[in-house]
């Protein structure tokens, strides 16, 4: 019997458990297996915010690049017209005065001027009233009658739609135009001031006119809640033939604009020069532009010394900010004149 329980009494010294110091090692162990997980997980995650934030930037940086240069090169194109003095319509040609005024139509049809300029060191707001949420840089004008049809290839394709009752279209051929109003469609046919013998031929065609006007605003808008980021807006022509104003790519911070002029008519390049600086638009042949992209999102501990130089500007943004950013420069020679 004692023999017996001196058995137990020794099974049950033999069953121990963990020692507090076996226990404070093994939580040590612990405590630097996850520090090492949580390590990795910290650094993949800031690799990948990284490379997103890059990807983005890239993404809306050859966006923006791409549509202003596609703009530039059918700035211009009238529909096939080679002379713009011949156009007259019920919503004729207006006189370029430099605004771009709300509420009105007259913007959208200074088509005698296919480009134009606003510099940042002398920005007419008041002028160009349709620049709303305007935040910085320079302001790109452009002007063409759209290399798409709407409808086909004849007034009578042209769709008969609600939505096209204010919109501004022009009806072209070689030797002349029309601007005139969708809702001015059905009595085209019968109309001397539109309809006449010049116009009916081959060539001719309906395109909707296009005015676009490039400029740096901000929105709140973002992945990254209570910053605010440079946007890349633009003006055009609403359904209402009056201009308005969107939001196109986030994260452009800078646009700046210089104009090849060609002084002597041989088709080359003399000078580039400030929007200001040009005494006769007619005399751009090119555009060359500067694009500044920033992240939309600041990163913690990222600092960009960097200073960039885009055209007459030297920009020298905080350092401190966090903030990647990513210069684009094109050349574009236009392809009307």
């Amino acid at each position: 019997m004692n023999k017996r329980h001196s058995q137990q009494r020794s099974g049950l010294h033999n069953c121990q458990g963990f020692s507090v110091v076996e226990l404070m090692i093994a939580l040590v162990i612990t405590l630097i297996l996850l520090g090492g997980i949580s390590q990795i997980f910290l650094s993949s995650k800031k690799s990948f915010t990284v490379q997103d934030t890059l990807g983005r930037m890239q993404e809306n940086g050859r966006f923006a690049v791409d549509m202003i240069t596609g703009d530039l090169r059918r700035a211009g194109y009238w529909g096939g017209n080679a002379d713009i003095s011949q156009i007259t319509g019920t919503m004729g040609p207006v006189d370029d005065d430099g605004t771009c005024l709300t509420g009105d139509t007259t913007w959208g049809r200074m088509i005698e001027t296919r480009i134009y300029g606003l510099d940042d060191s002398n920005m007419d707001l008041a002028g160009y009233a349709c620049l709303t949420g305007y935040n910085q840089g320079d302001a790109l004008v452009l002007r063409y009658a759209s290399p798409w049809v709407p409808g086909g290839t004849t007034m009578k394709e042209l769709p008969d739609h609600p939505d096209n009752e204010d919109k501004i279209f022009l009806r072209s051929s070689l030797f002349a135009g029309r601007i005139f109003q969708g809702r001015d469609f059905g009595a085209l046919q019968n109309d001397m001031d539109l309809d006449t013998s010049t116009l009916a031929n081959p060539a001719e065609r309906v395109s909707e006119l296009i005015a676009h006007a490039y400029y740096i605003g901000s929105t709140a808008a973002s992945q990254c809640p209570g910053t605010i980021v440079p946007t890349l807006r633009r003006v055009d022509i609403g359904n209402n033939g009056q201009p308005n104003s969107s939001e196109i790519a986030l994260g452009i911070e800078q646009l700046q604009v210089r104009y090849g002029v060609d002084t002597d008519d041989d088709n080359t390049v003399d000078q580039f020069l400030d929007a200001d600086a040009v005494a006769d638009w007619d005399n751009v042949i090119a555009a060359r532009m500067w694009l500044l992209t920033r992240g939309e999102c600041p990163e913690t501990g990222f600092t960009n010394t960097n200073t960039y130089a885009l055209g007459d500007v030297v920009y020298d943004p905080d350092p401190d900010d966090g903030f990647r950013r990513q210069l684009y420069q094109s050349t574009v020679y236009l392809r009307n004149r």
